[in-house]
Order: C-alpha cells, then structure tokens, then sequence
C-alpha cells in the first residue's frame, strides 16, 4: 500500500482509490480543481475568445463576473452534492470537510458579484444574465430539490448553462449559422468534458461513447466550420481530439489526472488567442 501511495504523487498509473488519499499529501496540481478554480478559468478563457472571434466588447467587469459567477455556483453545486451524497471523490470530501470555511469566502464573492452586475453591467447584458440567472435557479431546484438525480440530464444541463454563460457577452454579436455553429459545438465540449468525468470517475454513463462523440465535434468543426471560423474551428477541433487522446489513455491515468487533464483540454483558445479576431 505504500508503494502505491508513492506512486501517486505522478500523474500516471495511479490505482489508489480517491478515498484513500491522505489529505495532508494532495498533489499541487489538484487543488485547482478542489477550489473550483478550473471552471472559472474555462469560462473567462472561452468567453475572451469568443469575445475576440466575434468583435464583442470586453472588459475587466464582465470578465471578473464571470469568474465570480461560475465559481459561486460551481462551489454551491460541490457542496449540495458533497453534503447529500457522500462519496469518496476528492472535491465532494473537500466540501464536505471544508464547506463552513468556504462560505464566507462564498458570501463575500457573492456580494461582490451582485454589486458588479447591479452597478456595472450594461443594460442588455444584464438583462441577458438575468435571464440566464433564472434557469440555473431553476437547475438547482430541480437538481437539489426537486427531483432524484439524474446523471445523464445533469451533466446535458450543466453543460448548456455554462456555454450560455461563457457567450453570453458575444450573444448579440453572433450573425451567422456558422456563429451560432460554433457555440452549439462549443456546448457539445463542455458536455463531454462533464460526461468524461462522470465515466472515468466510475460514477455512471458507462456506455458513453466519449471517443466517438470527440471524433465527431472535431470533424464537423474541422470540415464545415474551418472555411468561415477557421480559428475557432481550430480550437474546438483540438479540444475535441485531447478528449480522444484523454480517453485512449484512461487507464494508465489517475481518476485525479483525468478531471483535471479534462479542463485542461478545453483550455485550447490559449495558444490561438493570439491570432484571434484576424478571421475568427
């Protein structure tokens, strides 16, 4: 056993189960995702990439509210799964242990973004969050309250509100089908990425076929996308074949290393926001 907790330190051939790690000895690498920073950063990247792509206007308010936002809900959503369904995966016994040091943080954030979208926001936009604000209290009464958990749909849901989230500033900038193209395949990644956690943690949708739907938004982004959005294209298509790599290599990876590689494949507009805006 200690042979294998020694191996966990690397990224790769880890069998250790989650629940066995020592919270003393989390790896570095981890703790952006058990602070729910990783899905913040997928936002605010997306969202100054598609701002760049579609000509929208940008600036530190709205990108420090999405960031506030996604990381409020992302932390609120960890600790209602943490405190009603224990379990032995690593950010659920985070919040589980640490949820009542968390919440002033959490308060605080709050506030803060409140007092941006009520004094800073434009007009439409703000209209727009509200809307989108909406349909997320709607998911976690549905989710929290409501109804019994459902995988599958949670995981289609959570995937929808964060891509309307990561767009909402370039919503009334898009003009094209090839535009509103791109977000949708945008949408298909982000569902992966929480399909793929969900089935390389051993917690469900066994069956879903990760590689063939990665293979599939790569090739309609590459073919039919790339003539008119060639830089977004780039992107989304090399998103989706890290997923192919991610799931080609799943078993000689950790439960650990594959949720945090997972957001790191949707990282990709990095090496194009350079180039962004010249064709899109």
């Amino acid at each position: 056993m200690e042979g294998l907790r020694q191996a966990g330190q690397s990224l790769v051939l880890l069998d250790t189960p989650p629940e066995r790690a020592s919270p003393s000895r989390t790896r570095f690498w981890l703790w952006p995702n058990l602070l729910s920073l990783d899905a913040p950063l997928v936002a605010v990247v997306w969202q100054i990439f598609f701002a760049r792509c579609f000509g929208a206007r940008l600036d530190l308010t709205l990108v420090s509210l999405l960031a506030l936002s996604v990381w409020i809900i992302y932390v609120a959503d960890r600790v209602f799964d943490a405190l009603e369904r224990p379990c032995g995966i690593p950010r659920h016994q985070f919040y589980a242990r640490n949820w009542r040091r968390i919440a002033p943080f959490w308060m605080v954030a709050l506030a803060l973004a409140a007092w941006l979208a009520l004094t800073r926001l434009p007009r439409v936009i703000f209209t727009d969050g509200i809307a989108l604000l909406a349909a997320i209290a709607v998911y976690f009464a549905v989710v929290h309250c409501l109804a019994p958990r459902s995988n599958w749909h949670k995981e289609f849901v959570v995937a929808l509100l964060f891509t309307l989230g990561a767009s909402l500033t370039a919503w009334r900038q898009m003009r094209s089908p090839t535009d509103f193209a791109i977000v949708v395949l945008f949408g298909a990644l982000c569902w992966i990425n929480c399909a793929a956690i969900e089935q390389w943690e051993g917690r469900g949708l066994d069956s879903w076929p990760v590689r063939e739907a990665s293979i599939a938004v790569g090739l309609i982004a590459l073919v039919f996308l790339y003539d008119r959005r060639p830089i977004v294209s780039g992107a989304e298509t090399a998103s989706a074949f890290a997923f192919v790599l991610l799931d080609r290599a799943r078993r000689r990876l950790s439960s650990d290393a594959l949720r945090v590689l997972a957001d790191v494949a949707l990282l990709t507009p990095l090496f194009f926001l350079p180039i962004a805006g010249i064709r899109g």
